[in-house]
């Protein structure tokens, strides 16, 4: 297992991906079953969509 912040998995497989992402996206920290290599472009979009879901929930919205 492999525990790496949400910013530096999309640094590395997507750049370019990487301007959708909030500060706090960004750091929100996902651990990796089989480490950063073994990590595609749809991955990476599941695991940001996931990160994304995760802290809207927490939004407050009026």
């Amino acid at each position: 297992m492999h525990q790496i912040s949400l910013g530096h998995l999309v640094e590395h497989v997507s750049p370019s991906r990487l301007y959708l992402l909030t500060e706090s996206e960004r750091t929100k920290y996902v651990v990796l079953r089989n480490g950063v290599e073994n990590v595609g472009q749809e991955d990476v979009e599941e695991i940001m969509e996931a990160v994304i879901t995760e802290l809207a929930e927490d939004a407050l919205y009026h």
